[in-house]
């Protein structure tokens, strides 16, 4: 019997990796698949994503009728853009804020950002926020498929930010960088004095440790940071690497983690 508290949903490029946490078992993960298919070309390349969760949730419902699972989804940085906002305290209104922040992405990508969600975090006052815009279209997509296969989609987020925040207490409020390895994109952030000074994600068409430190320069030198070193932390969706690139880094490995032979399973659960 297909019983599960919570599943959770990785999208990507290339698969669809979920995860099935029970009631039996509160925080452990029961099942762990994933479902791979072909990365289009297309202008909305989310499309084999929702068409593999419409899948999904098409055989567990037939599976188990009566069930209505609730869905937690995380994005990949393929299906997310970043901007840096600064603090602006005259922006007391989450609309004033909103409309900044469209503003902000429109000089950067163009009148495209119209067909985008905006997504605000929390500002604390005199530091810099994180804005992430999402493809409207594939917010609604997921919303319909979750609806008419009478599941309760109650979360989509970034992969960034919710590692992020599963390994910020890790970085201890110092000067760091924090970096998500994806099997087709790098995101990298650069934390300084409590506040993000720097966040870029970059396709991967070769090894991302090769990409890595370019990455570091176009974010480092603009922010003075030349002759400082921050520690480099990385998580991602893989098997642990190996540190024979041109940058140290510390991995962020889970102490437990059910079925570790599943990649992308750190995905689905956004750690």
């Amino acid at each position: 019997m297909w019983s599960p508290e919570t599943l959770h949903i990785g999208l990507s490029t290339q698969r669809l990796v979920f995860a099935e946490t029970k009631k039996m078992w509160p925080g452990k993960v029961a099942i762990c698949d994933s479902i791979s298919y072909a990365e289009t070309a297309d202008a909305e390349p989310w499309r084999p994503a929702v068409a593999a969760l419409t899948r999904l949730l098409a055989a567990k419902r037939k599976a188990n009728p009566t069930q209505t699972p609730t869905l937690r989804i995380v994005l990949s940085g393929r299906f997310v853009r970043w901007q840096l906002l600064p603090w602006h305290p005259e922006l007391t209104q989450p609309k004033e804020r909103v409309a900044y922040a469209k503003l902000n992405f429109r000089e950067t990508f163009g009148n495209i950002v119209e067909d985008w969600q905006i997504q605000l975090p929390p500002q604390p006052p005199n530091q810099t926020m994180p804005a992430c815009a999402i493809d409207s279209a594939l917010l609604a997509a997921l919303h319909t498929t979750c609806k008419e296969a009478r599941a309760h989609l109650v979360a989509v987020m970034p992969y960034f930010s919710s590692a992020f925040d599963r390994w910020r207490n890790t970085l201890k409020g110092r000067a760091a960088w924090f970096g998500l390895v994806e099997a087709d994109c790098l995101s990298l952030g650069l934390l300084h004095g409590g506040s993000w000074v720097g966040l870029r994600t970059q396709r991967l068409d070769e090894d991302w440790r090769d990409v890595l430190p370019g990455m570091m320069a176009q974010i480092g030198i603009p922010n003075s940071l030349e002759d400082t070193t921050p520690s480099v932390y990385l998580a991602g969706d893989g098997e642990p690497p190996a540190s024979t690139g041109a940058v140290a880094f510390t991995w962020l490995q889970p102490a437990a983690q059910a079925k570790p032979g599943k990649v992308g399973c750190r995905m689905a659960l956004g750690v």
